[in-house]
Order: C-alpha cells, then structure tokens, then sequence
C-alpha cells in the first residue's frame, strides 16, 4: 500500500485505514488500476487482452459505447 501512496509510511497508512470506512483505501486503489488500465487501452488499443484490469476497462469502454449509441 506504501507504493500506492507516495511512499507513505505503513503507520501512516494504517491510521487512515482506522480513519476512513472499511474498504476505502481499497477502493481508492482499484479506481486508480482502472484508470491506468484505461489510459494504457488507450496508448495500446491492441493490447487490451493483457490483464484482466485491462479486459475489464475495454469491456466497461464498449458496453458505455453501446448504450450511447442505443440510447
């Protein structure tokens, strides 16, 4: 989790963990996985099939685009 967040320090990290509602720091890291898988679809659109973040992020994009174009 230290890598995550600047380096922060475990204990630091821990007394938000205490702080905030179970589960958020969690949270907060899997929408920063998305977001970089999001970016990398868009560096790569080809390589999307390469994680399962990845997957996720072009499945989440194609089905956004189907229900605009459906309305």
């Amino acid at each position: 989790m230290s890598e995550e967040f600047g380096g922060a320090l475990p204990t630091a990290i821990f007394a938000e963990q205490q702080r905030l509602p179970v589960g958020f720091l969690e949270q907060i890291i899997e929408y920063r996985s998305y977001a970089g898988a999001v970016t990398a679809n868009q560096v790569d659109p080809k390589g999307w099939n390469r994680s399962p973040m990845r997957t996720l992020a072009m499945e989440i994009e194609h089905a956004l685009a189907a229900e605009e174009i459906n309305g």
